[in-house]
């Protein structure tokens, strides 16, 4: 299991991760909680960051004071002062605005690790509804979830999934084109070696489930998102935290209204990420040869 996984890392790393906390006393309390129970866990030295007009009376972890939480949280990690950082339960227009600024890049690439109401983790992407449009975007994604299964040392079985069956084109131009990328998508990743364990499911998420894909990939971003709610707060799934891919800093996203559950989760995700080469120093070697599964590709 990769959460399990990722668990016994964090537990070795015991990296210092900073966590937002947002202007409602509700985000305050289940941010300051997350964080006590991810401390007794012992997977990561905690500091929680939010506004001084939503201080908790009492609390356990390390809190700091600041008019502009998602700025503080930026400044910490860029001068080291924190080795990772979690979103919380900070708004996401401006914390993705200030990560933007900070790291001087138009596009951000995240990729989230989901739980099924029966057991199943995976990475999925993507999840913002600004994200993966062009085929290009997609194999981007897929290039940052092959490094990230990779640091984790478990071999990628990749989802690709688009709007419908490819019996249904003619039906919609919309669907039609997610239908197309999704085969384009699979040609050029298998054609620039990324990796050679990808499958096209179509619209059949449930069959990626079935055989175990660890890294799915959605049609787009907005039906990503829609994805994951379903999963989270309709279906009895789980997140834990969604990394940033593209940048050489350690930050994990997290949903406002994310349960403690998902910020736990993030939290330990953050620290052991740490403890792994960043894939800014491992960018994925093309040439090398891939971990094979035949079964896996010929289902």
């Amino acid at each position: 299991m990769i959460y399990e996984k990722l668990v016994n890392i964090a537990k070795k790393s015991k990296s210092l991760v900073a966590i937002g906390s947002g202007n409602r006393d509700e985000y305050v309390q289940r941010t300051v909680q997350a964080a006590e129970n991810a401390a007794k866990k012992g997977v990561a030295r905690i500091i929680i960051v939010g506004n001084p007009e939503h201080t908790p009376t009492t609390q356990k972890t390390e809190f700091h004071t600041s008019p502009n939480p998602q700025d503080t949280l930026l400044k910490m990690l860029s001068s080291g002062e924190v080795d990772a950082i979690v979103r919380g339960s900070l708004p996401a227009a401006d914390f993705l605005k200030n990560i933007k600024t900070r790291f001087n890049t138009e596009k951000l690439r995240r990729i989230a690790l989901l739980e099924t109401a029966h057991g199943h983790q995976f990475f999925f992407a993507p999840v913002g509804i600004d994200e993966g449009k062009t085929t290009q975007e997609k194999i981007s994604f897929i290039t940052d979830g092959v490094n990230l299964l990779e640091r984790l040392e478990a071999a990628p079985r990749v989802a690709i999934l688009s709007g419908g069956r490819a019996g249904d084109i003619g039906r919609d131009p919309t669907v039609d084109e997610t239908i197309k990328q999704a085969q384009q998508v699979v040609e050029k990743t298998k054609h620039q070696n990324i990796t050679q364990n990808i499958k096209n499911y179509q619209i059949l998420i449930e069959d990626a489930i079935k055989e175990k894909a660890n890294l799915i990939l959605a049609p787009n971003g907005t039906s990503g998102n829609l994805i994951y709610r379903t999963l989270i707060h309709l279906g009895k799934g789980a997140s834990y935290g969604a990394p940033y891919t593209n940048i050489p800093k350690t930050i994990i996203d997290t949903s406002r209204v994310g349960p403690q559950k998902e910020y736990i989760g993030a939290i330990t995700l953050a620290s052991a990420l740490v403890k792994t080469t960043h894939p800014e120093t491992q960018k994925h070697n093309p040439h090398k040869n891939p971990t094979n599964n035949s079964n896996y590709n010929n289902k």
